[in-house]
Order: C-alpha cells, then sequence, then structure tokens
C-alpha cells in the first residue's frame, strides 16, 4: 500500500553538508563565520560595495539581510571573511526556514522566507577569493544558473540546490577546477515545492572538475547528454555521486575510474543493460548504494556478496528475485535494505535474521507469502518494516513482537494477517506510523494504541473494528498528521471524536482524516475546522445528517471534501468557494436543496465534482465551464436541473465523464461536444488520485442498467449519460468523433431523426442507450463493428427496416433490445424480413432526400391494404353525411393525383438508373 510519508526526508548522509562546512572552513581562516561577531578590522570596501549591489538584485520578503547595513561586511549574516586579509570568502545564503508540514503540500505555497530576484548580480566576480558559496532552499525561479560564477576560480563549495534556477547548465561551471563540492540538484528531502527544471545536454564541463569529490546532480534532466556517465567517470577522486532521477543512459563499462566511491546514487535512470554492471564489483569500499527503478535484476546473484562495505542497499522497483535477496543475506554491515516492488515471491527467506545491525526493511510490494520467519522477529535493532501488499499469512500476536523495541515504522497492510493480542498489552515501541489496512483487527478498538504516544500516522482501514471510537483517541490525542479508519464499522458520533474546544491556541498539523464508509451518525462537528491543516477530509457513506457547517470554508487548504451518501440536507453553503485548492468534491446521495451558490465558481482547480442524487433545483451554470475548466469528471444526476444544456460545457476539454441523467432539461444536445477532446482519445486521463489507495474518490456509472462504482480506475473511464431529460432534437453527429467513449445513454428522452449512420466509429463502446425517443429510419449497419459492444438498448423508438447481423450483434439476441419499433424485422425478433430486405455491407442505398430504396418497399407493401382498410371504415358514415361524401371525394381526387405523380417520377428515375 502506498503512504504519503510526510516527514520521511531524511538523507542517507545528514551530516554531509556539516562536514564540507567544516572541511572547507579548515582550510579558510575566518575572521566571521554565518553569525556576527566583533572583529579587529573591516572588510574591503570594493567587496563591501559588490555585496551590497548583489543584495538589491534579490527580493528579500522575510528581511533575511537586514544585517547588511554599516561599514563593515564581515559582520553582516551569511558573511565570512580571512581572518588577515579581510577578503569575503564565505557568503552563506542557504534558506534554513523551512514551512510548516501543512504548506509542503499547497500547491499555492509561497515561500516567504525564500530569496529571489529575476537576475542576479554579476557583482560577486569581485569576490574574488570566495571559496564557500550557498544559495540553496531560495525561489530563484525561472532564471538561468548565471555564467559567471564560472569566474568564481577559487570556489571550493557550491551549492545552488532547490533554489528554482531552470534551463541549460551553463558549461562555464567546468572552469571551477578546485571545486570539491558541487550540489545542483533537487533533492526529493526538500520540503519546498519548486519544480526543478534543470538540464544538460552535454555534460562535457563535469570532466574537467578534476578535484571534485561530491557531485549531486539529482532530477537535473540528463536525457540528451550521451556522454554523461562517461564524463563523470573521469572523476577519480569522487566519494559521493548522486545521480537519481535524471533520465540518463548508462552505458555498459567493464571498468570505472570512481572507484573510491562510498555513495552512489542511481535510481530512476535507464541502463543499457538489464544485467548488474560489472563494475560494481569494484566498488569495494561503497557504502551507500541506490540502483532503484531501474528495470535491473542479477542473473548471477553474486554481484552483491563481495560488497561487504554496504551499510544502505535501494534495489526496489527493478526484477530481483528471492535468490538475489538471500545473496545479499551475507553483508553483516547492512543497516537498510529495500526490495519493494520487485519479483521476491515464496517465503521470506530465514537467512534474513543475518543482518544483526538492520534498522530498515521494505520488502512491499511483492508476491512473499507464508508466514514471517521466526529470524525476523529477532531484529533487536529494526525501526522500519515495511511488508505491505503481499500474501504473506499467519497470526501476530505480542510476542512476534517482543524484542523490536526500536520499531518506529510498521507497515503489513494488504496482506492476510491478524492481530490478536490481549487488551492490556503495553507494546514495548512507540510507533510514529502504523499502516495495518486490511489486516483483521477488530471487532473491539485496539486498546494498545492507548499506549503509543508518538503516532503521527495511523491507518486501519478494512480493519474489521465495529465498535466506537473511545474517547482517549481523540485527534489530538497525540500530534498526528493522518488518519485513515475508512471501511470499517465503526459507530457513533464524531463529537467527541473530533473535540478540540481544549488546544484553540494551537495548530494540529493534521493533514488528513478519512473516516469514510463508516456507520457514524449526528452532525459534522464543527470542531472539525480547528483542524485549519486539512488536506484531505472524506466523511462519506456514514448515517450524518444535518447542514455542512459553515467553518468548513476555512479549511483552505483542503483539496478532498467527500461527504457524499449521508442524510445531509440545506443549501451547499456559498463558504464552500473559499476552497481555492479543492481538486475533488463529492456531495452527491443527500438531500442538498436549491441553488449553487455563485461562489463555487472560485474553484478553479476542480477536476472531480459529483453532486448527483440531491434535490438541487437550478439551470446548469455557465461557470462550470467559464471557471472549472480542469474538470474531467462532472457528475449532476438525479436532481432538478432545468433550462437548456449551455454550450459553455463544451469549454471542458479534459472532461471524460459527463452525467446529466435524471432531470428536467429541454432542448436540444449541443454539437459543440466535441470539443470534449478527452473524448476523443482512448488513453487514461491523468487524474491525480486515480489507483490511489491513500484517497479514496467513487465514480458512479450505470453499464447495461446496473449501477457500477469506479475508485482505482477512474482514469480510464469515458461516459455521456443524458437519459431521463426532455431533450429533442437529432443525435449529433458530432457526438461521432468521441472515439474513447465507452458509455452512451441518450434514453428516455423526445429525440428524433435518424441513428447517425457512422456510429461505428464509437469502437470503444460498451454500452449504447438510446431507446424510448422518437428516432426512425432504418438501424445503421455500422453498428455491428462495435465489438466492444455488451449492452444495447434501442426499443420503443420509430426504428424500420432489417436488424443489422454478424460481428458483436449476434451475440446481442434478447428480443428486448429492439422491442417498441413496429417497423423492424429480422433476428432477433420473430417477424422476418421479406425476401432481399437485409442491409448491405455499406449500408442502404439512399436517394438524394436520405430515403432508403427498401422505404418505397414498405411503403408500396401497405398502401393497397391500408387504403382498403380506410375506405371500409368510413364508408358507413358517407352512407348518412352527405357534406361528407363531397369533401372526401374531392380529398380522394387530390391524394389519386399526387400519388400517380409521385409514382411517375419514381418509376422514370428508376429507369434511368438502370440504363
Amino acid at each position: 500500500m502506498g503512504h504519503l510519508n510526510f516527514l520521511d526526508t531524511t538523507p542517507s548522509l545528514p551530516f554531509l553538508p556539516l562536514f564540507i562546512t567544516i572541511l572547507v572552513a579548515s582550510q579558510i581562516p575566518l575572521g566571521c563565520t554565518r553569525e556576527a561577531h566583533s572583529s579587529n578590522f573591516t572588510c574591503i570596501e570594493s567587496e563591501r560595495q559588490s555585496l551590497l549591489r548583489f543584495k538589491d538584485s534579490l527580493t528579500d520578503e522575510s528581511n533575511r539581510l537586514s544585517s547588511w547595513t554599516g561599514g563593515d561586511c564581515c559582520s553582516w549574516k551569511g558573511i565570512g571573511c580571512h581572518r588577515t586579509t579581510g577578503r569575503v570568502v564565505t557568503l552563506d545564503l542557504r534558506n534554513l526556514e523551512q514551512p510548516e508540514l501543512y504548506e509542503v503540500y499547497n500547491t499555492s505555497y509561497h515561500c516567504r522566507s525564500c530569496l529571489a530576484g529575476d537576475q542576479l548580480s554579476p557583482s560577486l566576480v569581485n569576490l574574488t577569493n570566495l571559496r564557500y558559496l550557498d544559495l540553496s532552499l531560495n525561489n530563484f525561479s525561472g532564471i538561468q544558473i548565471p555564467t559567471f560564477l564560472g569566474l568564481l576560480k577559487d570556489l571550493r563549495y557550491l551549492n545552488l540546490s532547490d533554489a528554482g534556477f531552470v534551463g541549460e547548465v551553463p558549461h562555464h561551471l567546468g572552469n571551477l577546477s578546485h571545486l570539491r563540492y558541487l550540489d545542483i540538484g533537487f533533492s526529493s528531502s526538500n520540503n519546498i515545492p519548486i519544480d526543478n527544471n534543470l538540464r544538460s545536454n552535454d555534460v562535457g564541463w563535469v570532466a574537467r572538475l578534476s578535484s571534485l569529490e561530491y557531485l549531486f546532480l539529482r532530477g537535473v534532466n540528463l536525457s540528451n547528454a550521451g556522454d554523461g556517465f562517461l564524463a563523470v567517470n573521469m572523476l577519480p577522486l569522487l566519494k559521493t555521486l548522486d545521480l537519481e532521477n535524471c533520465r540518463l543512459v548508462v552505458p555498459h563499462l567493464l571498468h570505472v575510474n570512481f572507484t573510491s566511491l562510498s555513495s552512489l546514487k542511481l535510481g530512476f535512470n535507464q541502463f543499457l543493460n538489464p544485467t548488474l554492471p560489472p563494475w560494481l564489483r569494484n566498488l569495494t569500499g561503497l557504502q551507500d548504494l541506490d540502483l532503484g527503478a531501474n528495470n535491473l535484476d542479477d542473473k548471477v546473484h553474486d554481484t552483491f556478496r563481495q560488497m561487504t562495505s554496504l551499510v544502505n542497499l535501494e534495489l526496489e522497483g527493478n526484477h530481483f528475485d528471492t535468490s538475489t535477496l538471500r545473496s545479499i543475506c551475507n553483508i553483516s554491515s547492512l543497516t537498510g535494505l529495500s526490495m519493494s516492488d520487485n519479483q521476491l515471491q515464496g517465503s521470506i527467506p530465514s537467512e534474513i535474521g543475518q543482518f544483526p545491525q538492520l534498522t530498515q526493511l521494505h520488502l512491499s510490494n511483492n508476491r512473499l507469502n507464508d508466514t514471517i520467519p521466526s529470524s525476523l522477529w529477532q531484529l533487536t535493532k529494526l525501526q522500519e518494516l515495511y511488508i505491505a501488499a503481499n500474501a504473506l499469512t499467519g497470526e501476530l500476536s505480542e510476542h512476534h513482537f517482543a524484542k523490536l523495541k526500536e520499531l518506529k515504522r510498521l507497515d503489513i497492510s494488504d496482506n492476510l494477517f491478524s492481530l490478536h493480542v490481549s487488551s492490556s498489552w503495553v507494546p514495548p515501541f512507540q510507533l510514529q506510523y502504523i499502516w495495518m489496512g486490511s489486516v483483521k483487527i477488530g471487532p473491539r478498538f485496539p486498546n494498545w494504541l492507548r499506549t503509543q504516544k508518538e503516532i503521527e500516522e495511523i491507518d486501519m482501514h478494512n480493519a474489521s473494528i465495529s465498535d466506537a471510537i473511545p474517547g482517549w483517541f481523540g485527534v489530538l490525542s497525540n500530534d498526528t498528521s493522518g488518519i485513515i479508519l475508512s471501511r470499517n464499522k465503526l459507530e457513533g458520533s464524531l463529537n467527541s471524536f473530533i473535540s478540540v474546544a481544549d488546544v484553540d491556541e494551537k495548530v494540529v498539523q493534521m493533514l488528513y482524516l478519512l473516516l469514510n464508509h463508516n456507520h457514524f451518525t449526528g452532525s459534522i462537528p464543527e470542531d472539525l475546522c480547528k483542524l485549519k491543516t486539512l488536506i484531505y477530509l472524506d466523511l462519506s457513506n456514514n448515517h450524518l445528517s444535518g447542514r455542512i457547517p459553515l467553518c468548513l470554508g476555512n479549511l483552505r487548504y483542503l483539496r478532498i471534501l467527500h461527504l457524499g451518501s449521508n442524510s445531509l440536507y440545506g443549501q451547499i453553503p456559498g463558504s464552500l468557494g473559499n476552497l481555492g485548492e479543492l481538486i475533488s468534491l463529492q456531495l452527491s446521495k443527500n438531500r442538498f436543496d436549491g441553488k449553487l451558490p455563485p461562489s463555487m465558481q472560485n474553484l478553479k482547480r476542480l477536476r472531480f465534482l459529483d453532486l448527483g442524487e440531491n434535490r438541487i433545483a437550478d439551470t446548469i451554470p455557465a461557470w462550470i465551464g467559464e471557471r472549472s475548466s480542469h474538470l474531467e469528471f462532472l457528475t449532476l444526476q438525479s436532481n432538478n436541473f432545468h433550462g437548456g444544456i449551455s454550450n459553455t460545457l463544451c469549454q471542458l476539454p479534459y472532461l471524460q465523464v459527463l452525467n446529466l441523467e435524471h432531470n428536467d432539461l429541454s432542448g436540444s444536445i449541443p454539437h459543440c461536444f466535441k470539443n470534449f477532446t478527452a473524448m476523443e482519445s482512448t488513453e487514461p486521463g491523468t487524474f491525480p488520485y486515480s489507483n490511489n489507495s491513500f484517497v479514496d474518490p467513487v465514480l458512479r456509472n450505470f453499464k447495461a442498467g446496473i449501477e457500477l462504482e469506479y475508485s482505482k480506475t477512474i482514469d480510464s473511464v469515458k461516459s455521456i449519460s443524458l437519459s431521463g431529460n426532455n431533450l429533442v432534437g437529432e443525435i449529433p453527429d458530432e457526438i461521432m468523433g468521441l472515439v474513447g467513449l465507452q458509455t452512451l445513454n441518450l434514453s428516455k428522452n423526445h429525440l428524433n431523426g435518424r441513428i447517425p449512420k457512422n456510429i461505428g466509429n464509437l469502437k470503444q463502446l460498451e454500452t449504447l442507450d438510446l431507446s424510448m425517443n422518437e428516432l426512425r429510419g432504418e438501424i445503421p449497419p455500422s453498428l455491428s463493428s462495435i465489438y466492444s459492444l455488451s449492452s444495447l438498448n434501442l426499443s420503443y423508438n420509430k426504428l424500420s427496416g432489417p436488424i443489422p447481423s454478424g460481428n458483436q450483434l449476434q451475440t446481442l439476441n434478447d428480443p428486448s433490445i429492439y422491442e417498441g419499433n413496429i417497423g423492424l424485422c429480422g433476428k432477433p425478433l420473430l417477424n422476418s424480413c421479406p425476401a432481399g430486405e437485409s442491409p448491405t455491407e455499406n449500408g442502404p442505398v439512399l436517394d438524394d432526400k436520405g430515403h432508403s430504396e427498401s422505404d418505397f418497399s414498405w411503403f408500396y407493401a401497405g398502401f393497397g391494404p391500408g387504403f382498403s382498410v380506410g375506405v371500409v371504415g368510413v364508408v358507413g358514415i358517407l352512407q348518412f353525411k352527405q357534406s361528407w361524401r363531397y369533401a372526401l371525394f374531392k380529398c380522394v381526387e387530390n391524394a389519386y393525383d399526387r400519388i400517380w405523380v409521385m409514382i411517375a417520377l419514381k418509376t422514370a428515375r428508376l429507369r434511368r438508373n438502370f440504363h
């Protein structure tokens, strides 16, 4: 099971920047360091002026450089000077103020403490003795790394990581021949959400940095740098190399020059050869190795046996099997091992107990089965145990965890476990992260949680708990950032569980609260509004009643708000329009009434809007198309929406599901539906929470008359449902261009005209329902070319002619599909067609009015008998009503003339065609 590890920001070498700082500083006799203190000299005036010009080029919103005044620049914050010469040798402007946890996940987060600027002043070039430069964790978004940095020839340390620089990395950095430490990457451990758009199409400049010992290019796009790995291979003094997520092509070399490496990170790249490179065996001093997500395997199973110095090994996202895991078990020095998302199968090897120093073991998302070997429970230093999403079995009891006193993170979700402990059990550990989704824990709420005082995240969804949440388990019992208790049978009120009245002054950094699919009753407590950092809130599928608290609009970071399938009533509060970050809003299956508040047009980021099955009485507002242009799913079914379908809906190019059925809509279907670009594609959409076990958006859609729920695969659904309205006019031909459609339901309207003859273009169509309209003419033969069609309903229209046969239509042999169309004939109906009446491969031949010859054949066949019955029916009346006789004979005479003229023209046309 995937989780959001909100605090998992520990780098593999946590003290490396400090070490480098000490290393550089040890060679620089400083008069001042980062904090100002008294000195017996003032700095060089020309350098002071250069620093002031550099400051002027910066935007300093939080006034971090307020100390940059006066004549002694060596006393300024971030400035270090040489003890004897007074020259500036250190410029450390690293942003040390990290954002609050909840701000990290706010897409519009603004880094107030960051230095910024549209252009950095080249005045730094005048600092000719500068050896240490750190601009990391700032936000120079949109500008390139300045080329003038290549003129700072004395630099030993350069850190520009996570600073927002974009574009091509200047090759001028290759001039820094004394450089020992270079970091221009994007660190996944960084909390500030700045996209790193750096690239380097030619990495030859790296080979000139002959003194380099530490190189961090994580996240820099090297996909076009064919020489990338070869250039790095020219650096014999390297100790740390981080090329993770560089889209780099790693060639199959026999040997490398950087044999002094102690840390190597090559995750998320592409190896030309899927087997482990042979040069890895030469890195005998390697302590930290990351080869994750490279589709590698180890057919020899001996590469890792020789790497006896390894401390941390990350191999997740490859094709390693259980034999590889066994070969690793002899590396007794390992403290961290990650082999999640591989091809491990069978039992966990008992040799796993040969890691006496192991603190982290990640084996999730494999095909492991059987019970956990007893040797694993002897790993007394284990802090992280991730074995989720396998097929492991067994009953876990108190004695299994007896020796795991250091355990902090436990993920055993999505296995076949049951947890059986006594109600008085006091675990030997203090867990921070507890993930036990789909583990049988209930029926009682686990009392041992009361002893856990450091919980940050807890997931016990689908844990068979049938109980009330005890009072001691409030959302503020710990500094908990997330709680998932969905899909249990929890009952009672939410009031005591979410009572925060006693901590009004405390900002609780809870990011998500998922309690959906339980049996909670009562109203939504207003105390929820005090959880101001909430990002995901799901209370759907409970028995909640009352109105939505107005104060929910104060949760300005909220992205997911799901309150569907409850008994909530009243109008949708206008305060929800304040939720500018909202991506998914689900309020379906309640009793909301009135109109939609105009403030909802402020929800510009919405991608999923479900208001179905309520009592909303409104027209479809124009702002849905004009302001919510990112919508992918719009479901308004079973309400009281009236009026026409606005053309503004056609301004939703990403829309892949439109459900307006069972309302009171009138008018025609807009021809501009052709603008639904996403429905023209057969590729899945890009909804961010699809196939996500953390957030659970549910899309309800009808297929073959059965309501289906889509959750993990909603991004693949393409559907238009307009059934049960008062729509008129013809079916627009433009809809036939939406070739990705899987469901088209236009039933129970007043549509007329013909079924578009090119309906066969909809090759992905699985459900087609055009029943209960006033459609006429033949069924297009192209319908038989839709091989995916599994549900068809054309009943109760005015269709005529033979039913197409062949291909997929032969399997749809239920006569009710076509009932109520008295003019249809052929299988599966009992009435057969007259001889020679069957659709051709390309359909019937139409005249210039759009009529087929079969239309006239039916006319001729029915004209005589119909006329005779009509005469017999009125002849009696004509005996007694003279005025009727005169009118009738006059009408017959006129009709006689018109009919013979039509027959004559038709006969002449046929003769011309024949000759």
